[in-house]
């Protein structure tokens, strides 16, 4: 298809551009493409603001706006870093990142037996880099990730993830294979926290219920293996490496909740430290709850 065709030489020539460029104009490149699908194109920014207005209510228009700016140029230079992993394979990312040893530390700490973990995470920070973090501890590291519908672009991005360590599982083989992955040893990392719609699980996220992925849960519970909540936060020029265990202490479908509740918390947590760094563009809470008053409920 010539759609497809022009996509991918367009995917190339970026990934040759940024990839050649110093870092300190990569970056900032990225970050004024964000600005411009900003304003003066205003790329979504109904969405984008009202969903930061929801998440804080206590703030005022002034400091939602430029929220709403910040998020924009933050994801434009999220792209540029993007761009440049297929020529770096990771490795000048690796070079700024911090913590990466207490992660290792907190990771291999809580592994059992012969198997893998179970890794979740949502739009924050840039979680290409936090799969790349990961990947660099020693163990297997296979993603869930979404087929694109350019079968060349979808290959450039497979074989970036390959680059860094990371191997993609399409959202349609994940429920066949992940299990299997994860008992042979291998960790499995997920993005999941966009909008489950009604078989989701109704947990608070930033002040209201959030249909919510019960996958995460599910596959640490049927394994046996550990669950961690991780994310890679931009400070300055590199990132903040986080993995923190979430864990409950009861069993059964209560425990699938309250696992799922106790990782949206810690998302929760690290999206009011920085908020202009979370993906407000997808509608979260697009699924209603029957019933708004309820803490956490299954539907």
């Amino acid at each position: 298809m010539v759609r497809h065709r022009i996509e991918y030489a367009a995917a190339k020539t970026a990934f040759r551009i940024f990839g050649a460029l110093p870092l300190d104009m990569a970056l900032g490149l990225g970050t004024g493409l964000g600005q411009f699908a900003f304003s003066p194109f205003r790329v979504r920014l109904d969405v984008v603001e009202a969903q930061i207005a929801a998440a804080f209510p206590d703030r005022n228009k002034d400091w939602v706006h430029r929220t709403a700016r910040g998020c924009y140029r933050h994801f434009g230079r999220e792209a540029a870093e993007l761009v440049r992993l297929e020529g770096s394979g990771g490795r000048d990312m690796l070079s700024r990142t911090s913590h990466v040893d207490e992660v290792r530390s907190v990771f291999h700490s809580h592994l059992n037996q012969g198997l893998g973990a179970v890794i979740v995470t949502g739009h924050l920070g840039n979680w290409e880099a936090a799969g790349a973090a990961v990947a660099s501890l020693g163990m297997p590291l296979a993603a869930v990730v979404k087929r694109q519908s350019n079968p060349e672009f979808d290959r450039l991005l497979v074989d970036s993830r390959r680059r860094i360590g990371i191997e993609p599982v399409y959202m349609e083989d994940a429920r066949a294979r992940l299990a299997d992955l994860v008992r042979s040893g291998t960790s499995v990392a997920l993005v999941a926290d966009q909008d489950a719609g009604n078989r989701g699980l109704f947990v608070p996220f930033l002040g209201r219920l959030a249909s919510t992925f019960r996958g995460p849960a599910r596959l640490s519970m049927s394994t046996g293996a550990p669950l961690f909540f991780g994310a890679a936060i931009r400070e300055g020029e590199g990132y903040r490496v986080i993995l923190e265990p979430v864990e409950t202490e009861t069993s059964g479908d209560d425990a699938e909740l309250e696992l799922t509740r106790n990782w949206v918390q810690r998302l929760e947590s690290w999206v009011r430290r920085c908020p202009d760094q979370y993906f407000w563009f997808h509608r979260r809470w697009k699924t209603l709850t029957p019933d708004p008053g309820d803490p956490g409920t299954e539907r």
